[in-house]
């Protein structure tokens, strides 16, 4: 296995940094992985299971961190020979914008010959590259991956503080302050300014795409996507608000117009797969294989 540490641009200048790994021989076939809520391209020891295991079997694997990356996070906004530090991370992060992100870690692999790109998301990132999957309609992505995909808006309605949070949140926007931080953190550990929470707490915002939390929804996002998917999950993962199999079965019916759905429960793992390392890259590996 062969590793590289590298620099990609959005276009809106924004740099980012992830890593490659790559099999001994040369292949065409790469999975880009986009990490979840304040999380970064190495913390995960899945990814580690990931790599080892797609290279072996003759496949690439990119992981990067996004504008997501951490709660406060400072960036390089890059315009030639000058570099700008931009203070984002997860706390100053527009969901929309990860359409920005992905699309840069694409164009990277298909820079580096890489033709068959499968995309896979952890946890907030299941929504994503759901959207990203639905939005851009980029063709050069063959399959999408959804682990442990999280329901923001089920996640923030069950917290104890919803009310408190929300309200202050519309109060900050409404005033003008809306890129400040809010006055103390929600979900017991997050540190959001008011406009990330409502981009990431709002039933009508774009992130709203694995919303089991309201059993009204019909999951439209879902519905259009048009490649083959994924989806794994354990029994013990902390983002599982309805019972794991009605869950499959929504995210099921709601693919309508995909070639080929499946569903995978991972025994008891929990969120981050502590102790399920190596049968979620199988199932992972598996999958590529197959397409």
């Amino acid at each position: 296995m062969k590793t590289s540490l590298h620099r990609i641009k959005t276009k809106d200048d924004l740099e980012l940094v992830g890593l490659l790994y790559e099999p001994e021989n040369s292949t065409n076939k790469v999975l880009v992985h986009v990490h979840g809520m304040a999380g970064n391209f190495y913390e995960n020891k899945f990814l580690d299971f990931i790599a080892e295991t797609l290279t072996a079997n003759g496949v690439a694997f990119f992981t990067f961190n996004n504008r997501g990356t951490e709660f406060i996070k400072d960036m390089c906004k890059v315009d030639g020979e000058k570099r700008d530090i931009v203070r984002l991370g997860d706390t100053y992060e527009k969901f929309e914008d990860c359409i920005l992100d992905i699309g840069a870690a694409i164009d990277f692999v298909e820079q580096k010959g890489f033709k068959v790109v499968h995309l896979s998301g952890h946890s907030l990132a299941g929504p994503k590259v759901a959207y990203y999957t639905a939005k851009a309609g980029d063709k050069r992505v063959v399959s999408v991956i959804f682990l442990s995909p999280a329901d923001m808006v089920g996640l923030s309605r069950n917290d104890k503080n919803f009310e408190r949070d929300i309200a202050t949140a519309k109060k900050m926007i409404a005033e003008g302050h809306g890129k400040e931080i809010m006055p103390f953190d929600v979900w017991e550990d997050c540190i959001l300014s008011a406009d990330s929470y409502m981009s990431l707490s709002g039933e009508q915002s774009e992130v709203a795409i694995f919303n089991f939390y309201n059993p009204q929804d019909e999951l439209k996002v879902l519905g259009k996507i048009i490649i083959p998917s994924i989806t794994v999950m354990g029994r013990k993962d902390h983002v599982v608000i309805i019972p794991i199999e009605n869950l499959m079965e929504r995210i099921k019916k709601a693919m309508v117009v995909s070639p080929k759905v499946e569903t995978k429960i991972l025994g008891d793992a929990d969120h981050a797969y502590n102790g399920y390392g190596q049968e979620l890259a199988d199932t992972i590996n598996t999958w590529i294989q197959k397409m």
